[in-house]
């Protein structure tokens, strides 16, 4: 049986109409090139309680990943990892310091992301930046991490 996957796109702006969503396409992109069944991407504002309640709504429908755009920077609404430490099970460091080092590639501005990974139950969640570019930088690099990681949440191994 496949994975399930989604993607949360987090912006105030986009959420509200104010402009074109471009992260959710990037995401649609990347997941169905992983072969991954696409649970959908929603756009929500740089809210908590939406944040969580779309996670909420995806775990019970069994999604098994789930990529978030946005919310990772040091603005005053961009509370994405805190939002997702309080709401998961445990964090997975090495997905955020592989993210920045990643990143740092391309921008020095990549030190200041606060992006990473958690897991609630059988879900693997990843903060990444909000923007298109850094999502192309990153996605491609993230695939077999992100797919071994649901192996090891799944209890397979190494295999």
């Amino acid at each position: 049986m496949a994975k399930r996957a989604g993607g949360i796109v987090l912006s105030d702006r986009a959420s509200a109409g104010e402009y074109v969503d471009k992260s959710g396409p990037v995401l649609r992109r990347f997941l169905r090139a992983w072969r991954l069944d696409l649970a959908g991407i929603a756009i929500v504002p740089d809210e908590p309680a939406r944040l969580k309640s779309q996670l909420a709504r995806w775990a019970k429908d069994g999604v098994d990943l789930v990529l978030a755009s946005g919310g990772t920077g040091l603005g005053p609404r961009d509370l994405t990892p805190e939002t997702l430490a309080a709401w998961a099970d445990r964090e997975v460091p090495g997905i955020g310091e592989w993210m920045r080092l990643e990143s740092a590639k391309h921008t020095s501005a990549a030190w200041i992301s606060r992006g990473g990974g958690w897991q609630k139950g059988k879900m693997l969640v990843v903060a990444l930046p909000g923007s298109p570019r850094a999502l192309q930088e990153i996605l491609p690099g993230l695939k077999d991490i992100a797919l071994h990681a649901l192996e090891m949440i799944e209890g397979k191994g190494h295999g």
